[in-house]
C-alpha cells in the first residue's frame, strides 16, 4: 500500500525505506546545496559522470565533486535521498535504485527501481485518469460487467456541477488522499476512493475473463489511472515530510467534463509569508478550456489570475469581478487582485539556479 497525505488528513510523517550504504557517503557543501534547491527528505536523481580520470556527479546541472561509492561507475543513474545536517550540508543516501540487479545481459548492471521510486518520477499530469473520468466511460464499463455495487459506489463519486458545494468537494479530496492515509489516523476508509474503485473494477475485469484486445486495453488504462493516483500520493507525502503541501486530483463530474485541482503550499519563512496556491483545469463544450490560478496569502487575502480560451468568457468574468469580490468579503476573504487572460496558461517554469564557473547546464527543452 501506499501512504498518501495532505495537510490535515494524513499521519504527520511519512518514512519510505531506504536501503542505505554504509560506506561514505557523497556531502554537499551548504552554499551549494542552497543553489540546488536541495530540501531535506526529498529524493534527487543525479548522474554518475566522468570527469577525466576522476568520477563526478551530475546533479541538477551541476557536476560536484563528492565521494563516491566503489560500485558506481560512468553513465550509472541514481535516486538520492536528501539528508540535513546541523551545519546546513546535505547528505545524499542512495536508494534502493543504486544497487544493481540480474539482468538477462551479462555484464551490464540495471538499476533496480522500486515501486515508490517510479511513482516519484512518474510523468506528471493524468490523462488516463481524466479520460476514465469523463461522463459516460466508466458508466458503461460497470454496466457491462452488471456490478451493482460499484455502480452505486461510482454514482456517488460523481458530482454535480448544477449543485456543487465546498462539502461535496471536501469529501472528494478524502477520498483522493486515500483509504490508507484514513486507516493510518485510526478512521474508516472514504466511501469515495477512486483508487480502491479502480482496483475493484480491475479485479472484476480479470474475473470475467474476457480476452479480446479491447479489455486487454481497457484494463492497462485502469492500471495507468492507478499509477497516476498513487503517484500523486507519493508526492504529497514526500512534500508532507518537508513541512509541505503538493497534491492533486481529478474531479469526476455526472454534468460536466472532469476539473483537475491541484494545491501548492509551504510554511512561511523569513522574507517570505505563507501562501497556498490552489490550481483548476477544466475544458467544457459552453466555456471551452479554463485555468484558474488562486494565491491565499496569510489565510485571508486572495489573488487571482484566469486564463480562458474565449474571449466571452472572458468578458463575463471581468464583468463578475465586484460580484465575486463580495461574494469573497462574505466568507471573510478579501480579493486582492483579479487578473483574466484571453490564452492559455503558459507552461510553468523552474526556477532558475545560479551558474558558477564550471557549472553544466542542461539545455534540454
Amino acid at each position: 500500500m501506499i501512504t498518501a497525505s495532505d495537510s490535515s488528513l494524513l499521519v504527520s510523517r511519512v518514512n519510505p525505506v531506504f536501503l542505505e550504504s554504509r560506506l561514505s557517503l557523497p556531502l554537499v557543501e551548504a552554499g551549494t546545496a542552497r543553489q540546488l534547491g536541495l530540501m531535506d527528505g526529498q529524493v534527487v536523481q543525479a548522474l554518475v559522470q566522468a570527469r577525466g580520470d576522476q568520477l563526478g556527479l551530475l546533479l541538477r546541472g551541476r557536476l560536484l565533486e563528492v565521494t563516491m561509492a566503489p560500485d558506481w561507475h560512468a553513465g550509472q543513474s541514481l535516486l538520492l535521498r536528501v539528508q540535513a545536517n546541523p551545519n546546513g550540508s546535505m547528505t545524499l543516501h542512495p536508494t534502493t535504485s543504486a544497487l544493481p540487479a540480474p539482468t538477462p545481459m551479462a555484464g551490464v548492471p540495471q538499476p533496480f527501481i522500486s515501486r515508490v521510486d517510479n511513482l516519484l518520477f512518474h510523468p506528471p499530469g493524468a490523462p488516463d485518469l481524466q479520460s476514465l473520468f469523463k461522463p459516460g466511460v466508466l458508466d458503461a464499463l460497470l454496466g457491462s460487467l452488471a456490478r451493482s455495487d460499484l455502480q452505486t459506489q461510482w454514482k456517488a463519486m460523481c458530482l454535480s456541477m448544477a449543485s456543487l458545494s465546498p462539502e461535496a468537494i471536501r469529501l472528494a479530496l478524502v477520498g483522493a488522499v486515500g483509504s490508507e492515509a484514513a486507516l493510518a489516523r485510526g478512521r474508516s476508509a472514504p466511501a469515495q476512493d477512486p483508487k480502491q474503485l479502480l482496483h475493484q473494477l480491475l479485479q472484476a475485469l480479470g474475473h470475467a475473463e474476457r480476452t479480446s484486445e479491447t479489455d486487454h486495453e481497457t484494463c492497462a488504462q485502469l492500471q495507468r489511472a492507478i499509477d497516476e493516483v498513487e503517484s500523486a500520493q507519493v508526492h504529497a507525502a514526500q512534500s508532507q515530510s518537508q513541512d509541505a503541501i503538493m497534491f492533486s486530483l481529478v474531479l469526476p463530474f455526472k454534468d460536466a467534463e472532469p476539473v483537475t485541482l491541484s494545491f501548492e503550499g509551504r510554511p512561511a519563512s523569513p522574507g517570505r509569508p505563507e501562501v497556498l496556491t490552489v490550481n483548476v483545469h477544466s475544458q467544457s463544450g459552453e466555456f471551452g478550456e479554463l485555468w484558474l490560478k488562486t494565491e491565499v496569502r496569510d489565510r485571508s487575502t486572495i489573488d487571482l489570475v484566469m486564463w480562458a480560451m474565449q474571449s466571452g468568457v472572458v468578458e463575463q468574468a471581468t464583468q463578475g469581478a465586484q460580484a465575486l469580490g463580495a461574494e469573497l468579503q462574505k466568507a471573510g476573504l478579501v480579493m486582492h487582485s483579479l487578473q483574466v487572460i484571453h490564452g492559455p496558461r503558459p507552461a510553468p517554469q523552474p526556477e532558475p539556479l545560479p551558474a558558477d564557473c564550471g557549472s553544466i547546464l542542461d539545455l534540454r527543452a
